[in-house]
């Protein structure tokens, strides 16, 4: 199960039942819990649910998958895949956390939140 998050407000909802193909942008967070295919892009976070089936790229600020996905995931802070999670493709990301359970099989590549500093940061001034 995925952990209860602070009050985070969501402005997009693909309910159970429901089936969508096609290009989702938001500057929100998204849910989705029924059946998705194409591209996903917000600033906010993406939540995929137990029962959802998801088949597409993901560009988000954080992603949590508790259902199915299948796609490459573009993230700037944390991808969680929880016990019932399954995600096959690419991550980019800074943090990912696999759960005791879950299913992933793919790639994974970490970008630290705060850049190292560069050699011209590291030089001694004149």
């Amino acid at each position: 199960m995925l952990k209860k998050r602070k009050e985070e407000k969501i402005n997009s909802i693909i309910g159970p039942g429901t089936e969508f193909k096609g290009t989702l942008k938001d500057r929100g967070s998204i849910r989705i819990d029924g059946k998705f295919e194409g591209e996903i892009e917000t600033e906010g976070s993406v939540i995929v649910g137990e029962d959802a089936v998801v088949k597409a790229n993901i560009k988000a600020n954080s992603v949590s998958i508790a259902g199915k996905v299948t796609g490459d995931i573009d993230c700037e802070g944390k991808v969680e895949i929880s016990s019932a999670g399954s995600l096959e493709g690419k991550v980019k990301a800074s943090d990912l956390t696999i759960a005791e359970g879950a299913f992933f099989n793919g790639e994974c590549r970490m970008n630290p939140l705060i850049q190292p500093p560069s050699k011209e940061d590291l030089a001694p001034e004149e």
